[in-house]
């Protein structure tokens, strides 16, 4: 309701004519307010901008009511303050008369009569809708980060803006925070470091980003990844925006696996050094029981005792296979397996490996069958090793798990460049829940298979990790009493015209040869004696290394066979100082031979580093010796001294 007033109140508010006009110029919404908060005027820019058609329709009414109740408090300070002879400033939200939400920045100044009594209120009002509506969405946007969000003043080092994550991170309010130094709130030397970063950042005009800092929080040390930069109007810088992430939960979580990678890695190592000690340990008296049977199987035997030399020859091949199959599975589980790409014939290795196989199976009075494509008939570039364990695997447990009828081995081209190789038996066959398991490590159809056949179960589940690592797969098909197909496929691409196979020497290449042999064990020494004294060598036994290098300056020798692992000097030291002997002496370069149980890829490496031209791992074979030894004395490494590729047994 208007409020009423005297005439003399009347003739004083009036507004001078100038006065009022120059009002009616200004292009802000202008009110003039009697002294309680009634409004008395608005200017025409004010009309429009409120949506107003005439000043009658809020003339009289409290200026209050135009404002929602949101801003009371700050509406009545400014009012207050006007009242009292001063400025009173605000901003707030102002509905138009058509409901419209418009943001106004409002100052309000007294208007005073010739007397210096305040007769008017004047606010001017100017709308920052703009401006007001994305400061609020920024501020929105700033304080729903879910990161700590920082800024203070480059000039002082003040906090001027600290958002709710980092209120909530850091254990300060916005109240505490504003107006403050990192000195007034963080620990003097975290403080300190603040300020160099600071300094930094703002000289470098670079963003700075800290890993994992440790910064004091009201909960405690925490870890936070920041990151830093500076504002800059010109040359001179303005504030300094940090923006944090902690990572303290992360980091300790990294530390934890970081703790148990290390633990499983000292496991790994503790279990590497066991299998290659024990690999050692059971090779070396392995090495002398093969090395006798197969010297005793070349002498003259009555039926029994060769049988009995043929029950020890297999005892023997069955646990240097299972001792194989250990280390290979070693070597896969660390990554450490590689494969090599070697020129040779496909179908010569099918026709190797199955006369390997063919007498095994003819005991069972089983028929063994080959029967190779005309076109694996080519020089291929693989892993002739690593294919022949495959193959013998599959056939080992053809043969093994059938008692009667065949097994048949195949060989076919598929497709360019890519091979399949098939392993037929007519044995027990199994049905599709062992099929689903059947190359998961050291599983059996079941226990009565363990029982009646033994292995440990590690052969078809190394051999498909192997043609795997070949590019190809193994994969299988069976029926209870149907017997079992093994199909092996592989890309197996020609080799470069310029390889050519390594042709085997002949076996009298070893007649007449100066040989010293060096090994601490008794056994291992005299098989290596009758072996090769038994092919017209000589042979000169020593039991460790310095022995060796006393007879090595003593004498010429064509070639050395040197044990890895033996007390006093071991092989490589033996070996090395055996190459200083020759460059002091000014001697050729005399073959070295590496035998040894110890046979992973680091020792084949730390033996050729100490100068071994190759490596044969134990248990050895006379035949197979000789083979090597053959080859690497005929061939022209061998003439030359230098290295050659280090056979691989088995």
């Amino acid at each position: 309701m208007r409020r009423r007033t005297g005439a003399k109140d009347e003739q004083r508010r009036e507004a001078p004519p100038a006065a009022e006009a120059l009002l009616a110029a200004l292009p802000e919404c202008v009110r003039l307010l009697t002294p309680e908060g009634f409004i008395d005027y608005i200017n025409p820019a004010g009309l429009w901008m409120l949506g107003l058609h005439s000043l009658d329709q809020v003339k009289g009414r409290r200026w209050a009511s135009q404002w929602p109740d949101e801003h009371p408090a700050e509406l009545e300070a400014a009012l207050l303050t006007a009242r009292k002879g001063g400025v009173g400033r605000f901003q707030g939200v102002c509905y138009t008369a058509g409901g419209v939400r418009k943001w106004w920045d409002t100052t309000m100044t007294p208007v005073r009569a010739p007397d210096g009594q305040v007769t008017r209120l004047m606010a001017l009002s100017r709308e920052v809708t703009a401006s007001a509506e994305a400061e609020a969405f920024f501020n929105t946007i700033v304080h729903l980060l879910p990161n700590p969000l920082l800024v203070k003043s480059a000039a002082d080092g003040r906090y001027v803006l600290i958002n709710r994550a980092a209120e909530e991170t850091f254990g300060l309010s916005r109240a505490e925070a504003l107006g403050k130094t990192a000195f007034e709130l963080f620990p003097a030397e975290e403080a300190r470091l603040f300020a160099e970063e600071d300094a930094e950042v703002i000289r470098s005009r670079e963003v700075r980003v800290s890993e994992e800092e440790p910064i004091t929080t009201r909960a405690g040390l925490r870890y936070f990844t920041t990151k830093k930069l500076a504002t800059f109007d010109g040359d001179r810088p303005l504030h300094l925006v940090i923006i944090g992430e902690d990572v303290t939960e992360r980091r300790a979580a990294a530390l934890a696996l970081k703790h148990s990678l290390a633990e499983a890695e000292a496991a790994h190592q503790a279990k590497s050094a066991f299998l290659a000690n024990m690999s050692h340990e059971i090779r070396t008296p392995l090495n002398g029981v093969v090395g006798v049977a197969d010297l005793l199987a070349r002498t003259e035997l009555t039926a029994s005792q060769r049988e009995l030399v043929e029950v020890i020859r297999s005892c023997g091949s069955t646990l240097d296979r299972m001792l194989l199959d250990v280390l290979d599975l070693s070597k896969i589980e660390a990554g450490k397996l590689s494969l090599s790409a070697e020129p040779f014939n496909l179908a010569a290795l099918a026709q190797s490996v199955a006369g390997l196989m063919r007498p095994i199976a003819e005991e069972k009075n089983l028929r063994f069958e080959l029967d190779c494509d005309p076109a694996a008939d080519l020089v291929v570039s693989a892993d002739p090793v690593r294919l022949r364990q495959i193959l013998t695997n599959l056939l080992s447990n053809a043969i093994k798990f059938t008692d009667a009828g065949s097994v048949t081995l195949r060989v076919r081209r598929t497709g360019d460049h890519t091979y399949q190789f098939v392993v037929a038996d007519t044995g027990i066959g199994f049905d599709e829940t062992v099929r689903q398991r059947l190359f998961d490590r050291f599983e059996q159809a079941d226990g009565t298979i363990n029982r009646r056949y033994g292995g440990t179960g590690l052969g078809l589940a190394i051999s498909r990790q192997l043609a795997s690592m070949m590019g190809g797969e193994l994969e299988c098909e069976s029926a209870p009493g149907e017997g079992s197909a093994f199909m092996v496929t592989l890309p197996l691409p020609p080799a470069p015209a310029r390889q050519t196979q390594e042709s085997d020497a002949g076996g009298n290449a070893v007649e007449g040869l100066a040989v010293l042999a060096v090994d601490d064990h008794a056994a291992n020494r005299k098989v290596v004696q009758i072996a090769l004294e038994a092919a017209g060598a000589t042979v000169q036994l020593a039991e460790n290394g310095e022995q060796a290098l006393a007879l090595f300056r003593q004498r010429r020798f064509d070639l050395v066979l040197m044990d890895m692992q033996m007390p006093q000097m071991d092989g490589l030291a033996a070996t090395r100082a055996i190459r200083q002997i020759e460059t002091d002496q000014r001697r050729a370069p005399t073959p070295v031979v590496m035998l040894t149980a110890n046979t992973s890829e680091d020792h084949v490496r730390m033996a050729l580093e100490a100068g071994a031209d190759t490596h044969l791992g134990k248990p050895l074979r006379p035949d197979a010796l000789l083979r090597m030894i053959s080859t690497l004395v005929s061939g022209p490494a061998g003439a030359a001294g230098g290295t050659v590729r280090p056979a691989r047994h088995g």
